[in-house]
């Protein structure tokens, strides 16, 4: 009898507490992108958190990391057959981390679809490295450290498969002022058999446009 009791009070209160999770509107989003790029030894991907005024008005905030990894060997033959004496190797390696927030809001809802819009701030900071080695004699190296702040834009759409989960695919156009330094070692030859490394250094600034398509799932809080 106890059994049956606990049973019928649990289902009441479970019948009673979904028909208002149903109704009530979720205040806060968590969301997880990628982009169209995505492989194995690139990885793009954005996470945020996003903040519900209303139904037409939400407030984004978003982490962006970015790793890229390439190794390429290069086998080269002279005329007597032996491969491996010119062999050459390049790898590059270069990651980044992006903050910002975008402001969105509803341009127009068809039932579980919208279509939205928003602008917004970036800024990130990286670091680009490349080293090119000729067989087991020496290595070129460069370094490349840079900063990004951007205005950007975008246009998307989301379809909410359920009230929790929705997922979407949006474009986003940024326009970025960009610098960076960069530091190159390489060999320098003093005779035949004999070399140093020299190094020099280089500074840039540019304005720099981007546009990347991301795609991805928010879970509603």
């Amino acid at each position: 009898m106890k059994s049956i009791l606990v049973t019928v009070v649990c289902l009441t209160i479970c019948t009673t507490l979904y028909p208002q999770s149903k109704t009530s509107n979720p205040k806060y989003a968590l969301s997880f992108g990628i982009t169209d790029n995505f492989s194995l030894d690139k990885f793009n991907m954005d996470i945020a958190v996003k903040k519900i005024f209303d139904e037409d008005h939400q407030l984004r905030v978003f982490l962006s990391p970015r790793f890229n990894w390439n190794e390429n060997e290069i086998e080269s033959q002279n005329g007597f057959g032996i491969d491996d004496i010119n062999d050459s190797e390049d790898v590059l390696t270069e990651y980044s981390l992006g903050i910002g927030v975008d402001y969105l809001w509803i341009l127009k809802t068809s039932e579980n679809i919208n279509l939205f819009s928003g602008t917004g701030l970036s800024y990130s900071f990286g670091q680009h490295e490349e080293k090119s080695t000729t067989g087991n004699e020496y290595s070129e190296e460069m370094n490349t450290s840079s900063t990004d702040l951007g205005v950007r834009g975008t246009l998307g759409v989301e379809w909410k498969i359920t009230e929790k989960i929705g997922i979407h695919s949006e474009y986003l156009f940024t326009t970025s002022y960009y610098w960076d330094k960069s530091e190159t070692k390489y060999p320098f030859w003093l005779n035949e058999y004999e070399f140093s490394l020299s190094t020099t250094t280089s500074k840039q600034s540019k304005l720099h446009i981007s546009t990347i398509v991301l795609f991805g799932i928010s879970i509603y809080i």
